[in-house]
């Protein structure tokens, strides 16, 4: 019965350095998924800023001309002889 017990420890122990070798490959795995996926969100999200950045960007230029666009109109507007005020607001 000792030579049996003996076996039954090496196949046990064989399992165990098994299951922690294999419980380590996992965890490598996981690891190495999360952190590809961090990167992955993360340079998505600088992606997404720098695209939203450069639209505000156009939208405020935008946003300028027709300020300069309506500056030089209203100049335009009170240079016309006769146009009443309330003639100049609805044309701008």
């Amino acid at each position: 019965m000792f030579p049996l017990h003996n076996h039954n420890r090496l196949i046990q122990t064989k399992l165990i350095l098994h299951f922690q070798r294999r419980r380590k490959r996992v965890l490598r795995l996981v690891n190495q998924f999360f952190s590809t996926s961090l990167i992955d969100v993360a340079t998505l999200l600088g992606k997404n800023i720098r695209t939203v950045g450069l639209e505000l960007s156009r939208g405020i230029a935008s946003e300028m001309l027709i300020q300069e666009k309506v500056q030089t109109l209203y100049v335009s507007l009170s240079e016309i002889e006769g146009l009443k005020y309330d003639e100049q607001a609805n044309a701008l």
